[in-house]
């Protein structure tokens, strides 16, 4: 009897310890960890949707809820928004929509790119004025296996290359975008498949 009292403590001690443990990890929305990249800087609300509404295409996307992280390792920077509308449903509409305006290749109006001047960041995060059909290239799906669900776009601009995607559940949905300074291709979708799973 004492024997499975005391494993039972044990067992007990263990998931508490692990409980508090990934809970401690998690920064707002983001994980401390993403392979080798460490969570440097996050802000959340008012700081993140100021960043948010200068952006490329995020601006377009209503904003209930406003994150940014950055993330580094000896490998470069990783910047990471994310904008999160009140209801999955607005969400998915405002993602549909952005993707065709950047003519992304899943949208019935992918043809109808948007011409005028839009702001974005580059890969430090500051702004830097440019045209989506003059200053980036054409979206396309990233070709990993992995990637069936949610589709992740990518596209090169402002000489960085940007991954952005969508996923939502019964509740949330949640636009996110990722500009790495890392030339390492490989590397970045590594670190991009870590962040669908885990962010």
């Amino acid at each position: 009897m004492k024997k499975i009292q005391i494993v039972i403590i044990v067992v007990a001690v263990l998931l508490v310890s692990l409980f508090f443990g990934s809970y401690e990890s998690r920064k707002s929305i983001f994980t401390e960890k993403l392979d080798d990249m460490t969570l440097t800087r996050y802000e959340t609300g008012e700081a993140a949707a100021q960043q948010i509404s200068n952006m490329l295409a995020l601006k377009y996307i209503p904003l209930g809820k406003a994150y940014s992280a950055v993330y580094h390792s000896d490998k470069g920077t990783m910047r990471m928004w994310v904008a999160e509308p009140s209801d999955h449903n607005v969400a998915n509409a405002a993602f549909t929509t952005m993707n065709s305006l950047l003519g992304g290749p899943s949208g019935g109006h992918s043809g109808h790119e948007n011409s005028g001047e839009v702001q974005s960041y580059d890969i430090n995060g500051n702004g830097v004025a440019g045209s989506i059909d003059e200053t980036y290239s054409k979206p396309e799906i990233v070709d990993v296996w992995e990637f069936e669900i949610p589709s992740v776009y990518v596209m090169k601009g402002n000489n960085s290359i940007n991954y952005y995607y969508f996923k939502m559940n019964y509740n949330t949905g949640r636009v996110y975008w990722i500009i790495f300074d890392s030339p390492d291709i490989d590397y970045q979708i590594s670190i991009v498949k870590q962040a669908v799973m885990k962010i």
